[in-house]
């Protein structure tokens, strides 16, 4: 089997979906199929190739097409468009004149189907519904094989007529030799310059996603009530990292709040295992109630650390009162009393922990991948 990941992203990016769609390429790549990701050529902070970035095998091909690149950071609507547009014209001139029509397509992104025009089968990743819904379905029709990351995802595709039989879930996967690490939480303190003795709990990752805050507004406000916690978060930019300084000193909470700028894969890796406790208390909004399978939850889960995440349908995909601490969110105060019991009920929140572990093997790329290529052969 030959697939090509066609992605209109820059590459590498710091934000989760870049890591995701190269651990797509080399897990695709380690079952034997010759995969080749097409992306545009755009400018990148990034001194590191895709490789190096990500910390993933060289089995796979990178191909940069061709691209009007005037976005920056406030462009708008028309210059996203005519990036899109140009690199599509790119990808569209490639595929036509040089590849098989057996090669498989495989993308994140619904303009993509159109490339079905040309004869070759291409295979949608959904990740989110955009506001204009009626052009999203009649496009995921055109797609031969439509895969989700959540329930409500699927739910969403049935509701809009498409088969149910025909949707197959993956939630987001996790590479385990990036997050098993064997090391104490002390020594990844002082690996990382953080505070020995301090209760900490750690939050990693981006900081918002597409401008919503990601529950860092609740931890921050939840400190207030959990006198004894250091707060460390790492992963965030420049912008959010001022925007959450500013909140923590308009809260007081300022001197028990560390925060880190974009952080490496293997340095995440640290952050987790530095931490007494984990957190991922998204708000309730449409996308994180509906839309997402965050990379994050399933990196907690190898760190072995007691994990505290919001009361959503996506979280209880993977994540309930057995392998986790489950709050309300959007509740500081429940949240913060989340905290004390996990900090002092040891025992019973390293159980849990245990069996978090135990529950993400299935959540792996190997086997994410597995299913997925069976079902794109079936």
């Amino acid at each position: 089997m030959r697939l090509i990941y066609i992605a209109n992203a820059r590459m590498p990016t710091e934000k989760a979906h870049g890591i995701a769609i190269a651990r797509s390429c080399e897990s695709f790549a380690k079952t034997g199929v010759e995969t080749v990701l097409i992306v545009p050529r755009r400018r990148t902070p990034f001194q590191t190739d895709i490789f190096e970035t990500y910390h993933v095998e060289r089995n796979f091909s990178v191909r940069f097409l061709p691209t009007v690149d005037l976005i920056r950071e406030k462009a708008g609507k028309f210059v996203f468009l005519l990036q899109a547009f140009t690199f599509y014209v790119s990808a569209f001139c490639k595929l036509a004149f040089s590849e098989s029509r057996e090669t498989i397509l495989f993308s994140r992104d619904p303009v993509a189907v159109s490339l079905s025009r040309l004869g070759f089968r291409v295979v949608l990743e959904c990740h989110l519904i955009p506001k204009n819904k009626k052009r999203f379905f009649t496009r995921a029709q055109r797609a031969d094989r439509i895969i989700v990351i959540s329930q409500a995802l699927k739910k969403a595709f049935v509701e809009a007529g498409f088969p149910p039989e025909s949707i197959l879930v993956a939630p987001s996967g996790v590479d385990l030799s990036v997050f098993d690490i064997d090391i104490s939480k002390e020594e990844a303190r002082k690996k990382l310059d953080l505070p020995i003795g301090a209760t900490i709990g750690v939050y990693t990752g981006n900081f918002t996603t597409m401008g919503e805050d990601k529950g860092i507004s609740d931890i921050i406000k939840a400190l207030q009530h959990a006198p004894e916690v250091v707060f460390v978060a790492a992963g965030g930019s420049d912008n959010d990292r001022d925007r959450y300084v500013k909140e923590a000193s308009k809260m007081g909470v300022l001197g028990r709040v560390i925060l880190r700028g974009h952080t490496p894969q293997k340095m995440l890796a640290l952050y987790q295992k530095a931490a007494d406790v984990l957190l991922m208390p998204f708000p309730d909004t449409p996308h994180y109630r509906n839309h997402m399978s965050p990379v994050k939850m399933f990196e907690y889960m190898v760190a072995k650390r007691p994990i505290i995440a919001s009361d959503l349908p996506t979280i209880r995909e993977v994540l309930s009162e057995q392998n986790s601490i489950i709050v309300p969110p959007g509740n500081p105060k429940k949240l913060a009393a989340a905290l004390e019991t996990t900090l002092q009920n040891h025992d019973g929140a390293q159980s849990l922990a245990n069996q978090a572990y135990n529950d993400v093997a299935s959540f792996s790329w190997t086997a994410r991948t597995a299913r997925v290529l069976a079902y794109i052969s079936e």
